[in-house]
């Protein structure tokens, strides 16, 4: 072998543009790299040169056995180690290695990877292994789009037509078969060892004078393995559970959740089926999220436990943005619990809305929302707008979602003066009130629909137009609901209501609630 001189060395290059690998990961490197000894005199160390392309590709077809097979020393004095070593930790994370996955990770940041690079390998990473689980629980749908998203995260600009095929036949046939003699014998021997250690802990700790006492003396022990920590919080769970005594084994799982990134995969499957089993999908949806958020591999539960965990998250998120949600949610709640009180009707019963979703943002999007409501319940609807705008968008939901109502582009005021057909429910949110706040995106619409700019007393005259033919219209069973309304510190009702609330008021109607800054109110049972 001969030696050459440092200037030699070539220097990194791009790789032809028809090679579909991330621009990040590309190099062309030379076949032998410096050395220092100790006697200072640099020498020259053989390298494959074509590791980082074979590496490149097994990542891309998430070949994660291959990629875990990555040593160390084949690394040490690559002129790529610190990429090369991202993809062996991520191919130890796919498998199961998760303590050997830190090592060749930390590898990478201590020679230089970049964070942008890191995070890119790490989500996409997570989505393969979301994409293997969903085609596991046939869901073939949002396992093709995970699949797809790992490439696009993982190799920008990739074709993603024709890699991601290729990414879910491999990982589904990597599933389907064993894993090779060395990997498998290794994890399972690693497992059971584990495991039987775990046992002789839990009968230790159950056999002690006292409990607590025991399980912290093991917690503090740090010459344990990691996984050790979690897989005996794990069992500790597991007995109490069994034992009915629901509380205890949340203690424990809470507990082993701070030692549950350095537990192996089934272990971690465990944890999450036994804390969905005992209630607590809230905890096993916070785990999953936050190993999401730190470019985690997803664990790969069964479709049951994750259906309880998805579940678990929407119902938090539903909750939270109950909180900001506007007075067509306090109409809703109240069709809700009441609806099933009325008495049936010949032709279906009409919700009218005034005032069609602008922008679909957190709290608002009523039109939506009052949609499926009455597609659920057998209710027909009709929104009304000045903005065609609005009532596009409107119509395109109801035609996406297959529901046969209406959009209508006219003055709401207009509209229910002119309108001859049953009036059930009626929600009143239109014309805004002048808080100073509103965009000039949202002032071009009034001044071109309209002739002006948002206007306070238009506003309260608009509403109390509507109100007027409510009063003449709505059924004697029906329920109407003005949205942006409350009464101020002299009780006065303000916004939108200023002068509707008032008039309905002094017409004989009940005030049924007042929250979310909107007003509930029904007819008098007898008309004057």
């Amino acid at each position: 072998m001969k030696k050459r001189r440092r200037s030699s060395l070539r220097k990194p290059s791009q790789l032809p543009r028809t090679v579909q690998h991330s621009p990040a990961l590309k190099r062309e490197a030379p076949s032998q790299a410096l050395d220092p000894m100790d006697d200072g005199v640099a020498k020259l160390v053989p390298y494959d040169e074509t590791l980082l392309d074979r590496a490149r590709t097994q990542w891309q077809f998430g070949d994660w056995n291959s990629l875990a097979t990555i040593d160390r020393d084949t690394l040490q004095h690559h002129p790529d180690r610190a990429k090369l070593a991202l993809l062996a930790g991520a191919g130890r994370l796919q498998t199961g290695f998760a303590d050997e996955a830190r090592q060749f990770l930390n590898l990478a940041k201590d020679w230089g990877i970049s964070k942008k690079l890191l995070s890119q390998v790490l989500i996409a990473g997570v989505h393969s292994s979301l994409g293997r689980a969903a085609a596991l629980s046939t869901r073939p749908d949002r396992a093709q789009l995970h699949f797809e998203k790992a490439i696009q995260i993982g190799t920008p600009g990739a074709d993603v037509r024709l890699l991601a095929p290729a990414l879910a036949r491999n990982q589904l046939q990597q599933n389907a078969c064993p894993r090779s003699a060395a990997i498998s014998n290794r994890s399972d021997t690693a497992e059971k060892a584990m495991d039987a250690q775990a046992d002789q802990l839990l009968q230790r700790c159950l056999a002690s004078r006292d409990l607590h006492a025991a399980t912290d003396a093991v917690l503090d022990d740090i010459t344990l393995q990691p996984g050790l920590h979690c897989l005996l919080m794990l069992k500790l769970a597991e007995t109490f559970a069994a034992k009915k005594d629901n509380l205890t084994a949340i203690h424990y799982l809470r507990q082993g959740r701070h030692y549950f990134d350095g537990a192996s995969i089934t272990t971690q499957v465990q944890f999450l089926k036994l804390l969905v089993r005992i209630g607590r999908a809230d905890t096993a949806a916070d785990i999953t999220m936050s190993r999401a958020l730190q470019g985690q591999s997803a664990v790969p539960v069964d479709d049951a436990t994750a259906k309880a965990i998805q579940q678990s998250y929407e119902q938090v998120r539903a909750l939270q943005e109950k909180k900001s949600e506007h007075g067509h949610d306090l109409l809703l709640d109240w069709l809700q619990h009441n609806l099933s009180k009325f008495a049936p009707t010949d032709t279906k019963r009409v919700v009218i809305e005034i005032g069609t979703t602008r922008e679909d943002v957190p709290g608002q999007g009523s039109t939506a929302k009052i949609a499926d409501f009455c597609a659920t319940h057998g209710l027909d609807f009709i929104t009304v707008d000045m903005d065609p705008h609005n009532s596009h968008m409107a119509q395109v939901m109801f035609a996406r979602n297959d529901m046969p109502f209406t959009a209508v582009t006219q003055k709401g005021e207009d509209f229910l003066r002119a309108y001859t057909g049953r009036m059930d429910f009626v929600f009143l949110d239109a014309y805004d009130f002048d808080h100073g706040k509103h965009s000039e995106l949202r002032q071009s619409r009034y001044e071109r629909f309209l002739g002006s700019r948002i206007d306070e007393q238009a506003c309260h005259q608009m509403h109390l137009d509507c109100a007027e033919s409510v009063l003449k219209k709505l059924a004697t069973d029906g329920i109407v609901c003005i949205d942006d309304t409350w009464r101020d510190e002299h009780h006065r009702w303000t916004a939108k209501g200023t002068l509707a609330m008032p008039y309905l008021l002094d017409n004989a109607y009940t005030l049924i609630e007042a929250r979310n800054r909107a007003a509930l109110l029904k007819p008098p049972a007898v008309r004057a």
